[in-house]
C-alpha cells in the first residue's frame, strides 16, 4: 500500500482535528452531503449503504461529527488546504481551521462517504461493473 504524502507533522494535524471552530462546519457539511445522498438513484454502487449513513447522520449529533472529524481531516483535501495553510504562515490549529475553505470540507466529506458507510472501492466498482452489464 503506498503511503499518502503527509504535508503537515502529525501533532498538527491532530490538533485540527480536534479544533473547536472547525467542528460546526463539519457538522454542517455532513448533514448537506447527506441530502446529496438521499437524492442519489438507488442504482449508485453502495446505495443501501450510502443512505443508511444519510438516515443516520442527517442531523450529526457533536460526538458523530467529531467522530468522523479525525477521517476528515486526514484526507487528502483537507490536508492540502491544512497545509497550504501553514505554508502561508498559519502557527496553529485554529488559523489553519479558518482557511479551509467551505468546498474542501464538502470535497473531503463526498470523498469519505462510501468509506464511512462501510462501502469499499472492491464492492463499488463491483456493482458498478453489474450495473453496466445490465
Amino acid at each position: 500500500m503506498p503511503a499518502l504524502p503527509l504535508p503537515l507533522p502529525l501533532n498538527a494535524i491532530c490538533g485540527l482535528a480536534c479544533e473547536p471552530t472547525l467542528l460546526p462546519r463539519v457538522r454542517m457539511a455532513i448533514a448537506m452531503i447527506a441530502q446529496e445522498v438521499f437524492a442519489e438513484p438507488p442504482e449508485t454502487p453502495g446505495y443501501p449503504m450510502r443512505w443508511n449513513l444519510s438516515k443516520t447522520v442527517l442531523s450529526p449529533t457533536e460526538s458523530q461529527a467529531a467522530q468522523m472529524m479525525v477521517a476528515i481531516v486526514a484526507s487528502p483535501p483537507m490536508l492540502v488546504a491544512a497545509a497550504a495553510a501553514a505554508a502561508g504562515g498559519a502557527t496553529d490549529s485554529v488559523a489553519m481551521a479558518a482557511a479551509i475553505t467551505d468546498d474542501q470540507i464538502l470535497d473531503a466529506i463526498r470523498r469519505g462517504w462510501n468509506a464511512v458507510s462501510g462501502v469499499g472501492p472492491t464492492y463499488a466498482q463491483t456493482r458498478q461493473a453489474e450495473q453496466e452489464e445490465t
